[in-house]
């Protein structure tokens, strides 16, 4: 009966997968690691459920420019990619995150920055996973059973977290860490992109008197 079915995606959410080679991100991640220990010792015990995050000004250490420019790189790449051509933009915050057994990160966002990422420096066996939740408020009205799970159905999706993998994502994107269930310290470095100028270049109307605004 029907002479074509096709599907459209709509309003689709990229989440960018940059993995280094393991002989570029070994050397990186022990740097970091060292780097990172050495702002937060000592360190006073915890309560279970805590992580430790170290100021968000990581960016602004020499000690971190290596991995500062791996993150300039990335997020080049990033608005390339989404056609905004080349926009002078910043790292706004950089930090490093220690979850030990029984640390997480409770589902969050990112305001006031247009990406987000994080790097992984040390991921204990078993606990890998970064949780990206729907931020359509509307697509948990109705949630049917179904036969297999899918990027079009389900209201989370789960990605693999692993040593020398970096993630970048609209900042708006909600996302969570699930719990350390491992003796060892899950560490990682986060950091935020805003554009430079965008109250000066990007932040003004996008449409004039007598126009209607863009449609793409």
């Amino acid at each position: 009966m029907f002479e074509k079915l096709t599907v459209q995606e709509l309003f689709p959410t990229p989440v960018w997968i940059c993995d280094l080679k393991e002989e570029h991100h070994r050397p990186l991640n022990r740097q970091l690691l060292t780097a990172i220990r050495a702002l937060i010792e000592p360190r006073p015990p915890i309560e279970v459920g805590s992580t430790w995050q170290t100021d968000p000004v990581l960016h602004r250490r020499k000690e971190f420019a290596p991995f500062t420019s791996l993150v300039e790189r990335a997020a080049r790449g990033a608005l390339e990619f989404l056609g905004l051509g080349q926009p002078a933009f910043e790292i706004t915050g950089c930090w490093g995150n220690i979850n030990p057994k029984g640390g997480l990160n409770s589902s969050h966002t990112h305001p006031n920055n247009y990406l987000s990422g994080v790097y992984y420096v040390a991921v204990p066996e078993g606990a890998g996973q970064i949780v990206f939740t729907d931020p359509r408020p509307q697509a948990g009205v109705m949630i049917p059973p179904v036969a297999r799970y899918n990027k079009f159905i389900g209201n989370k999706i789960t990605l693999e977290a692993k040593e020398g993998r970096m993630l970048l994502f609209p900042g708006w994107l909600l996302h969570s860490v699930p719990v350390n269930r491992s003796d060892e310290e899950r560490v990682s470095v986060s950091f935020n992109i805003m554009f430079s100028d965008y109250t000066e270049a990007m932040g003004g109307t996008l449409w004039k008197a007598g126009t209607a605004p863009t449609k793409v």
